[in-house]
């Protein structure tokens, strides 16, 4: 029985030894953005322009009431001379849903939709998992790459409140819901960013499963792009609005954005 209980041994270990390279799936429970990520994001009305509402060394994400959504993929390669140690090779997709008030003045409301930031980090870096037994093992990570962020267009309707009783233009259902009269939409589009970002995280693996809690840091890039002002025309069809353009395309260079945020996620692994 002794004989047979360390063939049975020895058959695990070349089984776990001959798994060089591992896959898993990873779909984020919870996100948590934190620092200037989930700062509230605040807009001022100057006539009908919007305008940053306390300008600082850092932009404001205003991620912090957003519903976001985050999932990728691992490679690790066990490294066959260091037991215990791999090394990683990660591809994320995080999509942060982000909000802004705009505060009017007396002649202006506005009303803000709801933007995004994707960010896609390709990372590589190094593994350390300690078995407990058979089923149960802890882990712990870090990994550093390059992270593609995406900002998605941003758009503001600004006009008078129709219980004002001033009938300023054609405006679509949407804007008649929100007790709108349209008179200018104000739209920032942004420039993509490559910044360095880094990853750690620690858990445990019960088999195939996994569970973890991660720091990632997307990077630092400033919030670069241009904006362009229209104001609906007063004749056109009320379905089809016809938008005259007022400002086009004007540059404009924000502040620095940080992204970060913690996150709960689970594995599967293959």
């Amino acid at each position: 029985m002794a004989m047979g209980g360390a063939m049975a041994q020895d058959k695990t270990t070349n089984d776990e030894q001959s798994k060089r390279f591992e896959f898993s799936l990873h779909l984020g429970l919870r996100n948590m953005p934190v620092g200037y990520l989930a700062e509230e994001q605040i807009m001022k009305l100057d006539g009908y322009m919007p305008m940053r509402y306390k300008p600082g060394s850092r932009y404001s994400g205003g991620a912090l009431r957003g519903l976001h959504f985050n999932f990728g993929m691992k490679l690790k390669y066990n490294l066959p001379n260091y037991e215990g140690w791999g090394i990683i090779a990660t591809l994320d997709y995080f999509a942060i849903t982000n909000t802004t008030d705009v505060i009017g003045n007396g002649t202006y409301v506005a009303y803000s939709t709801s933007g995004r930031y994707i960010n896609i980090p390709l990372m590589v870096g190094v593994n350390h998992s300690m078995r407990v037994n058979n089923k149960l093992s802890l882990w712990s990570e870090a990994a550093i790459g390059l992270n593609h962020r995406r900002v998605w267009n941003r758009t503001i309707n600004i006009g008078t409140r129709i219980d004002d009783g001033k009938y300023q233009a054609k405006w679509t259902p949407a804007d008649e819901e929100a007790g709108l009269n349209l008179c200018y939409t104000y739209k920032e589009t942004y420039d993509n960013a490559l910044p360095v970002a880094f990853q750690i995280g620690s858990g445990i693996k019960w088999q195939a499963y996994s569970l973890g809690l991660y720091y990632y840091n997307l990077g630092w890039a400033s919030m670069k792009g241009s904006y362009s002002i229209q104001s609906p025309d007063y004749y056109s069809d009320y379905y089809s609005v016809q938008y005259e353009t007022i400002v086009s395309n004007q540059r404009f260079n924000h502040e620095v954005l940080k992204t970060s945020m913690f996150v709960i996620r689970v594995g599967f692994h293959y």
